[in-house]
């Protein structure tokens, strides 16, 4: 029981003791919401103070850099027309020099067709010479071709003959004989 008093108290003692430090306790709390508050106006006030400065150093310097924005647009022009004239001049001397040596070119294709002409004529005139010997030859060896047919002819008509007279002696001879 007497730990139960000494507790109750205890208990009495700190209910007592917060009730008097709570006036103590929101004045600190109050004083650190000021404080923080205080300190957050200050940031805002710093940062807003910056961008302000800022704003005007861009607004300051924005004349210059559209000036260099403007120099490095006419530059960019001014080398894109140097190229463009460059490649134009090249392209012109391209054109001269193929004008210039057409004339060469054409003559060069020219000689090489009648290179080509002549080599086919050239062809053309052997395969006739050639067409012309295979036909004397064979006008010269037609007398004795002809001369082999015949014989070869007169050859087979005796042969026939002999062949068809030994068949007909065979036929006689046996018509002829009796039956055995």
């Amino acid at each position: 029981m007497r730990d139960q008093k000494n507790q109750a108290g205890k208990e009495t003692k700190r209910e007592e003791k917060r009730i008097e430090e709570e006036p103590t306790q929101l004045a600190r709390e109050q004083a650190r919401r000021e404080t923080d508050s205080a300190r957050e106006q200050a940031i805002q006030k710093e940062q807003a103070g910056k961008e302000t400065k800022r704003e005007e150093k861009r607004i300051e310097e924005e004349p210059t850099q559209l000036a260099r924005e403007q120099a490095r647009r006419q530059t960019d022009l001014v080398r894109e027309q140097a190229i463009q004239k460059e490649q134009a001049g090249k392209e012109a001397r391209r054109e001269e020099k193929r004008i210039e040596e057409e004339p060469a070119q054409l003559a060069r294709e020219q000689a090489r067709r009648e290179t080509d002409l002549a080599r086919e004529q050239a062809i053309q005139k052997e395969q006739a010479g050639k067409e012309a010997k295979r036909k004397e030859k064979r006008i010269e060896e037609e007398p004795a071709q002809l001369a082999r047919e015949q014989a070869r002819r007169e050859t087979d008509l005796a042969r026939e003959q002999v062949i068809a007279e030994n068949q007909e002696a065979i036929r006689r001879k046996a018509k002829n004989q009796p039956p055995e």
